[in-house]
């Protein structure tokens, strides 16, 4: 069946629909396509600017660690000097008879007299001859001032310890202002650093921020694509299920008209079929000849009836040659005399 035969048969508007929903379909494929090819570059897009923002996070945080780290040790600094400003504060308090407030002395200048009385007590027994009895008291107060030293150590820490000659108090003092002193400028260095350090970190934190609302906003734009997709998709499927439908009623018809096609065929061939080309006719005419019954084959005969007729046929043959050949001579002139 040609195509222009197909087009008016009467399936035709089945193929004309069939045809509209393929086109329709191709249509939404390539567009659920776009959408999916502009999630895939808004994806891509983010997962770069994500690595960036990932990369440049831990760069701040590290820069972050260092400015920590900085404060710290200024603050330490800070520290050591109010500690030693203290002291000074007690001796000059010491110097003038005076035990601070409320007469007692901080833990680190307590520490640093009983030090400095332990020292002098040993110096005494290695460099001075005394009797076995002074020397006993000695060792006594020696003894005493180590236990109240272990005492006093858990409460002072290991850089907050400095040495204090009692016998020198304002020398004591003018060294301490010196100490005080020095760690205050090293926390300002510290400070400086730090303050310089930050300087650099703050304009790390907006380029981070912009890298972090750039990939939301990528993000956001990749679900939209994929949200449209998806819409898309769902329109693909049901105009899909209906195009097979379709495409099943026209295999239907198609399978019912090529089996009425075929069951005429085969109606024609067995009318047409010749005896000789059935074997049961044949196996029947075959038993009749060799049972000397007269038979007839596509309107030949056989016996006597057939040999009259070809008799018959041969005597008309042959009158109508003599017939010819008197016709022939009636139509010819006479021939000259000489």
């Amino acid at each position: 069946m040609s195509e222009s035969q197909e087009d008016i048969g009467p399936d035709a508007d089945l193929r004309d629909q069939l045809k509209s929903m393929e086109s329709k379909l191709r249509r939404l494929r390539d567009l659920r396509q776009q959408h999916n090819d502009a999630g895939k570059r808004h994806a891509d897009a983010r997962n770069s600017i994500q690595k960036e923002y990932k990369k440049l996070r831990e760069e701040i945080d590290g820069l972050l660690a260092q400015n920590k780290e900085i404060r710290n040790k200024a603050k330490a600094h800070q520290a050591k000097r109010d500690a030693i400003q203290q002291q000074v504060r007690e001796l000059i308090g010491q110097a003038k008879n005076s035990r601070g407030e409320k007469g007692k002395k901080s833990p680190i200048l307590e520490l640093s007299e009983v030090q400095s009385q332990i020292d002098k007590l040993e110096n005494m027994l290695e460099t001075t001859g005394m009797s076995l009895d002074k020397e006993n008291k000695v060792l006594k107060l020696i003894k005493k001032h180590s236990n109240r030293k272990k005492e006093l150590e858990p409460l002072v820490a290991e850089e907050m310890r400095i040495k204090v000659d009692l016998d020198n108090i304002e020398g004591s003092i003018q060294e301490l202002k010196a100490q005080a002193d020095a760690e205050h400028a090293a926390m300002v260095e510290l400070h400086k650093e730090a303050d310089e350090l930050w300087e650099t970190i703050k304009p790390r934190f907006e380029e981070r921020d912009f890298k972090k609302a750039e990939g939301d906003r990528l993000h956001e734009s990749f679900l939209e694509c994929r949200k449209e997709a998806d819409e898309v998709h769902s329109q693909v499927v049901t105009m899909l299920e209906q195009v097979n439908e379709i495409r099943d009623k026209l295999k239907q018809e198609r399978l019912e008209a090529q089996s009425w096609i075929d069951d005429h065929n085969e109606s024609v061939r067995k009318a047409l079929k010749t005896p000789d080309q059935d074997d049961k006719m044949a196996g029947s005419l075959t038993q009749a000849l060799l049972a000397g019954s007269s038979i007839s084959l596509g309107g030949s005969e056989t016996g006597s009836n057939a040999n009259a007729r070809t008799d018959g046929r041969s005597s008309r043959k042959a009158n109508m040659r003599r017939s010819g050949a008197s016709r022939g001579n009636r139509g010819r002139s006479k021939p000259r005399e000489q």
